[in-house]
C-alpha cells in the first residue's frame, strides 16, 4: 500500500473506521491492537500533512484485512463512516472471514445490515474489562510486525503519538463535575458543534441560552463524553460570584498548588473549567485561569462576548423532543409525544418536569394538554426534576428580582407584556401612549435611549427577543412563568421579596386593556393601516380580554374585535365576544346607555348573518328601546333601525320593515348628505323593502290558482 507522503506501508491487519467525535475511542482501540502486535491504519496517526486522506481511507478499507467500525450515534449519521463499513460488509456479507468488526462505544441502535453483524460493547465497564472484550473481538486476526515496547519518540515522523492515549471511559485525574443525567437525549448536533468550537484555539467560550434550555446538562454530558481529553475537569457554580473564590481554592488544593488554582493551571494544558450559570461577565473575568486550557461559561445573560466566543443554545429539535418524551414516558405514542412536545415548545426542562408529573399522577397526554390550556399557571408548579432546583414557576425569579432592583421601567413593561399574547408586540403600542402608563415607564417611553435600555434589559435576561419594531417573549412558557411570579409579588412567599416596584401587578391587565383601546381604530377596515393594525393586535386583544375585567375598555375591545371577525368571515368566533361585550357594557354603563345599544345592534347584525333572524330581533328591539331613552348619535340610531328592518324582511314581514327602513334612510340622509355612500346603501334597502311589500300584496290579491302557479 502506497501513500502517506510517498512512503510505502505494509498492508494493515485492521483499518479503524470512526468519526472525529469518537477519536479518543479510536486511538485507544488502535493502541491496544498495536500493543498486541497487530498492524493498524488509523487516520489520526497515519494521515500526515500532504497525504490525500480520502484516497488513503479508500485504500485502507480495500487493503486492510479487517475493518473496525467504532459505532456511535454520530458514526451512524456519517456519510464516510457508512461508505467504509459498507465496503467491508460487501466483501464478506456472510461474515465468514470476519472482515467487519463492530465495536459499540455508546448505547445506540444497529440499523439495517449492521443489525445482522454481532457487535461488542466497549462502554459501560472499566478499562480492563473493555480491553478483554476487545481482545476477544479480534481473536484469530492475522498478526504481523512487532511493535516497540515503548511509545514512539520524535513527533515529526509520520506517526506523531508520544503519549499513550487515555482510556475514553475513564474520568480525568482531577474531576469535579455533577452526575450525568441518565435521561439525556439528543443534542448530537450541538455536542458536535461545541466540540468543534472548543478546538478553534479560543480559551474562553460562553454557552448562551434561556433558562430551562439545558445549558448545564449539555456541558455535563460534554464533560463526561470527553473526559479522556482532559487531566483536570472542574465545575464551579457561578450564580453567586462571592462563592467563586472558594471553589477555585478547592481546585487549588486538588492541584497541590499552594498559591491557588490559577497558578496551578498555568503550566498545564489539558484542563477544563466550567463556570455554571454565571450572571456577570465582570465577576467571571477576575477569576479566569491563565494558560492554554479551556474555560466554558454557561449563562442566560448577554455581554460575555467580551470574554471570548459565544455559542447560543436553542430549544430541542422536534425529533429530540419526541425522543425525550418517549424515554421518560415509554407508553406514550409517537403522535401524543409530538403533541406534548409542541405544546411545551420543545423546552427541555418543561418536558422533564411534565414527564415527572405525568409519571407520578398517571395523567394521559390529552388530559395534560387540557390542563395546560385551562390552568397553565397552576400546572407549571407541578412536577420535580432531579437535577434542577425549583420548577418552571420559579425559574425566572432571579431575573425578576434583578429587574425590580436595577430596571423598574423594564419590570413594568414586562408586567404589561404578560397580559398580551405570545405573538410579536409592536413597540409603538407603548411609545404612542405614555398617558396610559405608570411611572417610571411613562417617562421612559418618551425618551428613546431610556426605552431602548428598558427593552434591552429584558433581552439581556433572555426574557424577550427584539426585532427592529417589535418584541416577543423568548418562549411562551416564559410568559406563563413570569405571570405566575408577578401575580404573587404581594404575597409573602419565600424567594419573591425584592420584586415589588411602582405600579402593582393588579393594575397591569387594566393598563394592557387601556393601551390596546387607545391604539386601535374604532372603524373597522376604513383604511389599509387600520386593517393591518387590527390584524397585528387582534391576538393581544383576545389575550387581554380573556379575563373578565368589567371596564369600558374591555367592552369596547370585545365589540370591536367581534366586529373585525364578523367582517372577515369568522362569525362563529365573533358570537361569544359580542355576548361578553353586551354583558360587560351593561355592567359598566347600566342597561340604558347608548354604548349598550351599539353592542346590541352589532350582536343582532351578526345573528342575522348567521341565519338566525328570530334571535337577532329581540336584541335589536332592546337597542331601539335604549335609543329611545338616551341620546345616541344618528349613526348608531340608523344602524339599529336598518338592522331591525332587514331582520323583519328575513322573517317575511315587509310591511313592518318598510317604515323602519324609511326612518333609517331619513336619518342617514340628514346626517351625511345625499352623496354619501351610506345614503345609497340605505336607499337600496328601502327599495328592497318596497319591492318585497309589493310582491307580498300581489301574492295576497292573486286567485288561489295563480298563487299556486307562482309557487310552482
Amino acid at each position: 500500500m502506497s501513500g502517506n507522503g510517498g512512503r510505502t506501508l505494509p498492508d494493515s491487519d485492521f483499518f479503524i473506521s470512526y468519526t472525529s467525535e469518537d477519536r479518543a475511542w479510536a486511538e485507544w482501540i488502535a493502541w491496544q491492537l498495536e500493543q498486541d502486535g497487530y498492524r493498524v491504519l488509523i487516520q489520526a496517526w497515519d494521515m500526515v500533512p500532504g497525504s490525500n486522506w480520502v484516497h488513503r481511507m479508500q485504500a485502507g478499507v480495500r487493503e486492510s484485512s479487517r475493518t473496525v467500525a467504532v459505532l456511535s450515534r454520530t458514526y451512524l449519521s456519517s456519510v464516510y463512516g457508512q461508505a467504509e463499513w459498507h465496503a467491508a460488509w460487501r466483501d464478506d456479507p456472510l461474515g465468514e472471514r470476519q472482515q467487519l468488526l463492530v465495536l459499540r462505544v455508546e448505547d445506540c441502535e444497529r440499523p439495517g445490515l449492521l443489525g445482522a453483524v454481532v457487535s461488542v460493547d466497549l462502554f459501560g465497564v472499566d478499562e480492563a474489562a473493555s480491553r478483554r472484550r476487545l481482545h476477544e473481538a479480534v481473536r484469530g486476526a492475522l498478526t504481523g510486525r512487532l511493535k516497540p515496547s515503548v511509545p514512539p519518540g520524535f513527533p515529526g515522523g509520520p506517526r506523531a503519538v508520544t503519549v499513550r492515549p487515555q482510556f475514553p471511559g475513564a474520568l480525568a485525574e482531577i474531576w469535579h463535575v455533577p452526575a450525568r443525567n441518565p435521561a439525556f437525549t439528543g443534542r448530537e448536533a450541538e455536542l458536535s458543534l461545541l466540540h468543534k468550537a472548543f478546538r478553534t484555539g479560543a480559551t474562553v467560550h460562553a454557552l448562551l441560552g434561556m433558562a430551562g434550555v439545558g445549558k448545564s446538562q449539555l456541558m455535563v454530558e460534554y464533560a463526561h463524553r470527553h473526559s479522556a481529553d482532559f487531566d483536570v475537569v472542574w465545575w464551579i457554580p457561578a450564580e453567586d460570584p462571592a462563592l467563586i473564590p472558594d471553589h477555585l481554592a478547592a481546585l487549588g488544593r486538588e492541584l497541590g498548588a499552594p498559591d491557588g488554582a490559577l497558578t496551578g493551571l498555568r503550566d498545564r494544558q489539558r484542563w477544563l473549567v466550567v463556570f455554571d450559570d454565571a450572571d456577570d461577565p465582570a465577576a467571571v473575568r477576575d477569576h479566569l485561569p491563565p494558560g492554554s486550557g479551556l474555560v466554558v461559561v454557561t449563562t442566560r445573560r448577554n455581554g460575555f462576548r467580551a470574554l471570548g466566543e459565544v455559542v447560543e443554545l436553542g430549544v430541542l429539535d422536534r425529533p429530540d423532543s419526541v425522543a425525550l418524551v418517549r424515554r421518560r414516558l415509554p407508553a406514550v405514542s409517537g403522535e401524543d409525544a409530538d403533541r406534548l412536545a409542541a405544546a411545551l415548545g420543545d423546552l427541555p426542562l418543561a418536558i422533564e418536569q411534565t414527564s415527572a408529573y405525568m409519571d407520578v399522577t398517571g395523567v394521559p397526554v390529552p388530559g395534560y394538554l387540557e390542563l395546560l390550556r385551562t390552568d397553565a399557571a397552576a400546572l407549571i408548579r407541578q412536577g420535580h426534576v432531579r437535577h434542577h432546583r425549583g420548577t418552571l414557576a420559579t425559574l425566572w425569579n432571579p431575573a425578576l428580582r434583578a429587574l425590580a432592583r436595577e430596571h423598574p421601567a423594564a419590570r413594568q413593561l414586562l408586567g404589561v407584556l404578560v397580559h398580551l399574547a405570545p405573538e410579536p408586540v409592536p413597540l409603538d403600542l407603548f411609545t404612542a401612549h405614555p398617558e396610559v402608563l405608570p411611572p417610571p415607564l411613562a417617562a421612559a417611553v418618551t425618551r428613546p435611549v431610556e426605552f431602548a435600555n428598558a427593552v434591552g434589559a429584558l433581552v439581556d435576561h433572555y426574557l424577550v427577543r427584539r426585532t427592529a419594531g417589535e418584541l416577543r417573549f423568548a418562549h411562551d412558557l416564559v410568559r406563563h412563568s413570569v405571570r405566575v411570579a408577578l401575580s404573587r409579588e404581594h404575597d409573602d412567599a419565600p424567594g419573591l421579596s425584592g420584586m415589588r416596584v411602582p405600579g402593582p401587578f393588579t393594575d397591569m391587565p387594566l393598563i394592557a386593556l387601556d393601551l390596546l383601546a387607545a391604539h386601535l381604530p374604532g372603524r373597522i377596515a376604513d383604511a389599509p393601516e387600520d386593517l393591518s393594525r387590527w390584524q397585528a393586535l387582534l391576538p393581544h386583544v383576545l389575550a387581554a380580554c380573556a379575563a373578565d375585567h368589567p371596564t369600558s375598555a374591555t367592552a369596547w375591545l370585545l365589540d370591536r374585535a367581534a366586529t373585525f371577525l364578523h367582517v372577515h368571515d369568522r362569525p362563529e368566533e365573533a358570537e361569544p365576544l359580542f355576548a361578553r361585550a353586551v354583558a360587560i357594557a351593561e355592567t359598566v354603563y347600566g342597561p340604558e346607555h347608548p354604548n349598550v345599544a351599539t353592542c346590541l345592534t352589532n350582536y343582532g347584525g351578526l345573528l342575522r348573518d348567521l341565519g338566525r333572524p328570530a334571535d337577532a330581533l329581540p336584541l335589536l328591539e332592546r337597542a331601539r328601546a335604549v335609543d329611545s331613552v338616551s341620546e345616541p348619535g344618528p349613526r348608531s340610531v340608523a344602524a339599529n333601525l336598518s338592522g331591525i328592518g332587514l331582520v323583519l324582511l328575513d322573517l317575511g314581514r315587509p310591511g313592518e320593515a318598510r317604515p323602519v327602513l324609511e326612518d333609517a334612510f331619513a336619518i342617514t340622509l340628514e346626517a351625511n348628505g345625499p352623496g354619501h355612500p351610506d345614503v345609497a346603501v340605505a336607499r337600496r334597502r328601502l327599495e328592497a323593502a318596497a319591492e318585497s311589500e309589493a310582491a307580498a300584496a300581489y301574492h295576497r290579491r292573486s286567485p288561489p290558482l295563480a298563487r299556486k302557479r307562482l309557487r310552482g
